[in-house]
């Protein structure tokens, strides 16, 4: 996660999940007071972009006892580092939205199937920007697992939201002169979408 990452997004109004980054022990405890449970632990350090890979984060924390172990577990392991506590956001589906300079076309935003298995399945779709609703729907049912997003055994992702979040992002992509992004995931359900991780460079 990009260390400025979260404050881009806040400032072009992208939504993020809850989070507040700690350096100590008490604020830790009055984060997750105002944050709430169940929560995730992540280690705040930007040299670090696989986070799940290396053991720097740790999730389905319930309690005000699990963030504290949590807290000493990841310091003991990465030293003296930031830590970021971000509310868990267990419903939805992952997606990720991405965007890049291309040398031949120029700003591109990407976007597919997220998670884990992203570069694994490599499902996904692209387009310049800016975009509008109607690239977002293209973009959409060009994706093999276009049916997750549009309706599978009762769940469903809230399509308005979602196209909204993809030109937000495809405009932000421009007027932040943004070389790579990586949103990654988002979590999307019927009622919305939130960034749950990203990584932007400039």
């Amino acid at each position: 996660m990009d260390m400025d990452a979260f404050g881009i997004l806040e400032r072009n109004k992208i939504s993020v999940a809850p989070y507040a980054i700690v350096k100590t022990k008490d604020q830790l405890l009055k984060a997750a007071d105002k944050i709430g449970y169940p929560n995730v632990l992540k280690v705040w350090d930007k040299s670090i972009v696989h986070k799940t890979d290396v053991g720097g984060v740790i999730m389905d924390n319930l309690s005000k006892e699990m963030i504290e172990t949590g807290f000493d577990h990841l310091k003991s392991k990465f030293g003296d580092v930031d830590i970021l506590l971000q509310k868990q956001v267990k419903r939805g589906i992952e997606l990720y939205i991405g965007g890049m300079k291309d040398p031949t076309f120029g700003y591109m935003v990407v976007f597919g199937i997220g998670g884990i298995y992203v570069e694994v399945f490599k499902d996904i779709s692209a387009r310049i920007c800016p975009i509008d609703e109607n690239d977002v729907k293209d973009m959409i049912n060009e994706l093999k697992a276009k049916k997750i997003i549009l309706g599978f055994r009762g769940k469903q992702v809230n399509v308005d939201e979602l196209s909204s979040l993809i030109i937000k992002v495809s405009k932000m992509i421009e007027k932040e002169k943004i070389s790579e992004l990586d949103l990654n995931p988002v979590k999307a359900d019927e009622k919305g979408c939130y960034v749950i991780d990203a990584r932007i460079v400039r």
